[in-house]
């Protein structure tokens, strides 16, 4: 049998085993032996993608209806200030393409938003790069998805103080399998879950109160939503309510708890279904899963 006339399902087996990251890197000039390669590849290149919030705004407006037809994986990096504007326009831009891709979206699996570790949380409000961005609406566009797994990674960041966002969240984590949350504010109401008729299908959810990168005491946990609470005394709160509902909710088989304990730089883990906690060497994003970290040289301010 000759490459141009291989199975379909071959072929996507091909490309990717390549990989969407070899096939970029080559410019797809290995898919060269016909025209259906390339017909194929594009939508298998479209599945898994990551943007810097700058280039995600500022991409041609044709490129989003593809987006919605083709993407399964899609992650937004914030590198600070310098990447991102604080013009009105532009965030309410980026409310607009979030929702477009979203609403009523079958084939969006996975979405992760997270403030890369190069930003600064001394900067002042104004220049926090999500400090203005209402989600509200996003969230509930979400809600008629069928997205599956949310990572909501804000590294310091503050988001819109206008609203709670915790309570926001926890409507949406019924239909999720699995959830990663790190925010600068943060409260128990984000688990408490609605009870519906419809079973829940959350799996997996892990909160990680720790900020490491942070050249500040006072900043390196989170904080409270509505009360002058942080660090030890939050993840003990988030534990109790952790604990509570792992008891109510069957279908979860990771419920865990992070927080380092200064002046260490290891994590400590609470397994909120087993009640047992553990030390995980070094900082980490997510316990296991995640990519371990350099402690920051830490200076006094």
């Amino acid at each position: 049998m000759t490459l141009q006339n291989l199975p379909l399902e071959i072929l996507c087996m091909i490309i990717r085993f390549i990989g969407k990251d070899q096939l970029r890197k080559q410019g797809a000039s290995c898919l060269t032996v016909c025209k259906l390669w390339y017909q194929i590849a594009k939508p298998i290149l479209l599945e898994d993608l990551r943007f810097s919030v700058l280039r995600f705004v500022l991409a041609p407006n044709h490129v989003y209806p593809n987006l919605r037809t083709f993407l399964r994986r899609l992650t937004i990096d914030v590198y600070g200030p310098e990447d991102w504007s604080t013009k009105e326009e532009d965030i309410v831009k980026l409310n607009e393409i979030l929702i477009s891709l979203f609403e009523r979206n079958d084939h969006l699996a996975s979405f992760t938003l997270r403030v890369c570790k190069q930003f600064e949380i001394s900067l002042v409000p104004r220049q926090h790069p999500l400090s203005t961005w209402n989600p509200i609406r996003f969230l509930n566009a979400l809600g008629t998805s069928k997205l599956s797994h949310l990572v909501v990674d804000t590294y310091g960041s503050q988001l819109s103080r206008a609203i709670h966002i915790c309570p926001q969240l926890a409507l949406r984590i019924p239909s999720l399998r699995s959830l990663r949350i790190r925010m600068y504010r943060i409260c128990p109401k984000i688990l408490e879950l609605p009870q519906g008729d419809s079973p829940s299908q959350i799996e997996s959810i892990i909160i990680n109160l720790s900020h490491q990168h942070v050249y500040r005491v006072s900043a390196m946990y989170s904080s409270h939503c509505t009360e002058r609470r942080g660090g030890l005394g939050l993840y003990n709160d988030m534990i109790i309510k952790g604990t509570e509902i792992a008891k109510q909710t069957p279908s979860l088989k990771v419920l865990e708890v992070m927080c380092h304990m200064y002046p260490c730089w290891d994590m400590t883990t609470m397994n909120c279904i087993t009640g047992i906690e553990t030390i995980i060497a070094g900082a980490r994003d997510w316990g296991n899963e995640g990519e371990k970290l350099h402690p920051p040289i830490l200076h006094d301010y």
